[in-house]
């Protein structure tokens, strides 16, 4: 198997929209063959058999990629973000692989049962696992026609399954098949969650991986109300906790710490559940203030509450993932009271309970109050009445929503008050009947890069501009959407907008547009707001919070790659979309805010198509090779190494801190195109240690005007060489020491380092 070193994420061209791609001979995945796996920027993969490609060729200045083929050419203009190729199965006559791919920091495969198999084990291989490592086996289980495996706790790389059934309790190793060149990447950590964090969010590692001494814990309806798990209670005195909500309730003694990973599998009814700590939300996550490192996740595609959400209170270093929330009584998803560094991401949020009037959808689809530092991220809410508050009067701040799918969903994306450091960025805002973002009570938020389609109002200032038509025509025009709150204000930048009812900015001078506006729109992102700048009812003005020098680091998405990045395969909700699945229809939902008959009948009416879980659901397990953060375990090294950067390192020797940013440095080496670099400021780092001696090479984009770095605090000396044509400056050879720790910080002035290279002294 090869991979091309080369990323050439989508550029937009100087005269006008990018360009379509023109894609008409990708075919289906088939792993009895070679196949070119073109991954696009959206996470979307087009396939094509090797036997059929003459040629794939890189237009460098553009990112233009062609695909030459006996019948013709496919091209993708600037949409490709990589290419793999994958061999085909070596074992035509072992077990029928019907499906395998990377996901978010997981990869699944999905397999036909093998003749006289009573069981599987299914290994993966990558990243920090040398050979292949077997997972846990209540990852594996069956659903009826086919049965499916889930790796996860993976960090960014390429990884291979395999697949070995079991025979009277002895592994077939002849009936054993290997898929390759399954593409995982990491969730996206940027935003308020993560900032000033002192480890990752839950139980889990900024690189994906589990926190060391870390344990997990299997949930599914056959044990939700019986399963055991040994919890501390008070300074050397533990208990051992029955059921999901009695395990959790023992974080209310405030002395259990250790990192907990609760996967839940498959559907989890009411019924299914023991008493719950909240008697309108569901299951209660409630500590006492200290850091939990807990993640409550979802296995796959399939796991869903029904008829309940999650309250979380008093928690520090709480993270909901890959999990679909469903009927529930209240609201899905609150945080809510005495949080900080709590993360919610990669969610579906679908319908509540109906209780008639504004709550005909149920209450909040996924509420913030009384919480600080908060991340809002990568969730898909479908045809939420009321989507996400911001505080009911309590005090929020520090928090960010990006990269959510308000598909249909009415109001509140968000509806803020009091919160002076609001971040709203990269949301792709699908057919919103009432409004987007929602500004009161003296709050500040900034609102970027979203792609707004058919939102009546993407931006609202209570008592002011378009909520109350500019206060001219009648009671009703004039009434507002805020029950008169005090205004709130926006700052708006590189934003699109289309079908939107109204949309009025702050125009200087003018008699109407100084005083009734719904944002103040900035040329450039680093642009400040006046001073004079201030709501009509209550005189906020907005703090510019945005360009303060701690502000977190961030790589927002462009704004027309939005819709494509939020509804592709890494993008909003769970993975592979989810096991549910509804098609609205724009010409009658866009302005629609009733609840869809036929959307609810399916909802009330979903089961799960699980058949069998092959591992003892009893089990505690722990992971097989754990990593402490932010160390990785080092891959094997061979030869010389090169290690390029795209939102991630692309070789796990490398280490960046959670600090650190990527910018786009665009240069072209050897050939090869390479868009961002890891940008070394003031927060900037990048950390490995090699495994024997080498020559280090760092190649920097001349976008930066620095020309050298700090190596374990040690200015670099060494001079080096600049090649205009492709935008980079090559330091000449820095002498490293095998077992030596090294650290790479900014030198004279930033810079972005876009590869380095280590060439082995004595090979």
């Amino acid at each position: 198997m090869k991979k091309f070193l080369l990323s050439v994420c989508a550029l937009l061209s100087m005269v006008g929209a990018q360009a379509q791609d023109v894609v008409t001979h990708a075919v289906a995945r088939d792993f009895n063959v070679n196949q070119a796996q073109i991954i696009q920027t959206s996470g979307d993969k087009k396939y094509y058999n090797t036997t059929d490609v003459s040629a794939i060729d890189l237009d460098q200045a553009t990112g233009c990629i062609t695909v030459n083929l006996g019948t013709g050419t496919d091209v993708f203009n600037g949409s490709v973000s990589g290419i793999v190729f994958t061999k085909k199965l070596s074992n035509a006559q072992g077990v029928q692989i019907i499906d395998a791919q990377g996901w978010l920091e997981s990869a699944y495969v999905k397999f036909a049962d093998y003749a006289g198999a009573t069981t599987y084990h299914v290994y993966v291989k990558g990243g920090k696992y040398a050979d292949f490592t077997r997972i846990d086996d209540q990852l594996i289980r069956s659903y009826g026609t086919y049965n499916r495996a889930d790796a996860m706790g993976m960090k960014a790389g390429e990884y291979a399954l395999k697949v070995v059934p079991v025979i009277d309790d002895t592994e077939v190793e002849a009936g054993a098949n290997v898929v390759s060149g399954l593409v995982v990447r990491n969730y996206n950590r940027d935003g308020y969650a993560h900032h000033q964090a002192t480890a990752g969010i839950g139980a889990y590692n900024n690189d994906g991986t589990l926190k060391s001494d870390a344990r997990v814990l299997y949930v599914s309806k056959a044990n939700a109300k019986t399963v055991t798990l040994e919890m501390q209670v008070g300074s050397n005195k533990y208990e051992t906790r029955t059921g999901i909500q009695s395990i959790i309730q023992a974080y209310e003694k405030g002395v259990e710490t250790r990192p907990l990973a609760i996967r839940i599998i498959g559907l989890l009814k009411m019924d299914d559940m023991p008493t719950l700590g909240s008697s309108s939300i569901g299951l209660q996550v409630k500590g006492k203030g200290q850091n939990m490192n807990l993640t409550i996740e979802g296995v796959g595609s399939d796991a869903t509450f029904h008829g309940f959400g999650v309250l979380v209170r008093a928690c520090r270093y709480v993270e909901l993932r890959n999990l679909g929330v469903m009927m529930h009584e209240e609201d899905g998803i609150s945080f809510d009271t005495d949080n900080e560094h709590v993360w919610g991401h990669n969610l579906d949020i679908f319908y509540g309970r109906n209780h008639g009037g504004d709550k005909a959808k149920g209450d909040g689809s996924f509420d913030v109050k009384g919480t600080f530092y908060c991340t809002v991220s990568d969730n898909h809410f479908w045809d939420s009445g009321k989507c996400n508050l911001n505080s009911n009067g309590d005090e929020v701040d520090y928090v960010t929503y990006r990269h959510n799918w308000y598909d249909h969903s009415d109001s509140r994306h968000p509806r803020v008050r009091k919160s002076k450091h609001l971040h709203v960025y990269n949301n792709y805002f699908d057919g919103n009947a009432k409004y987007g973002v929602g500004a009161t009570t003296g709050s500040c938020i900034f609102v970027e890069k979203n792609y707004f389609r058919n939102c009546k109002y993407p931006m609202l200032i209570s008592k002011q501009g378009s909520d109350i038509h500019n206060g001219v025509g009648s009671a009703a025009d004039t009434k507002g959407t805020f029950s008169s709150e005090d205004g709130g204000i926006i700052k708006a930048y590189d934003n699109f907008m289309t079908g939107q009812k109204s949309f009025e900015p702050y125009v200087a001078g003018h008699t109407t547009y100084s005083k009734h506006f719904d944002a103040y729109v900035v040329e450039n992102r680093g642009d400040q707001v006046p001073a004079e700048v201030v709501t009509l009812q209550g005189g906020t003005g907005y703090n510019n919070f945005d360009t303060d020098a701690d502000f977190y680091t961030y790589t927002p998405t462009d704004t027309q790659d939005v819709p494509a990045v939020v509804t592709g395969w890494y993008g909003a909700g769970r993975c592979e979309h989810g096991d549910f699945q509804y098609t609205f229809n724009n010409a009658t939902e866009d302005a629609n805010y009733d609840v869809i008959l036929d959307l609810s009948n399916k909802l009330e009416a979903y089961i799960s198509s699980l058949v069998k879980i092959y591992g003892d659901m009893g089990a505690v397990t722990a992971d097989p090779d754990p990593t402490p953060d932010p160390t990785p375990d080092p891959e094997p090294q061979e030869g010389n190494i090169i290690c390029t950067f795209d939102g991630s390192p692309s070789n796990s020797m490398f280490t960046v801190s959670s600090t650190t940013a990527y910018g786009d440095g665009k240069i072209t080496y050897d050939g090869t195109y390479l868009k961002k670099g890891v940008k070394l400021d003031s927060k900037g780092a990048i950390c490995f240690t090699p495994q024997k001696d080498y020559n280090m090479i760092l190649v920097l984009a001349t976008a930066k005007s620095g020309r050298d770095v700090k190596l374990n605090d040690v200015k670099t000396t060494v001079s080096g060489t600049e090649n205009t044509a492709g935008a980079y400056y090559e330091l000449q050879p820095i002498a490293l020491t095998s077992g030596t720790t090294y650290t790479i910080l900014k030198g004279s002035a930033e810079s972005l380092v876009m590869m380095i290279k280590l060439v082995e002294v004595n090979p």
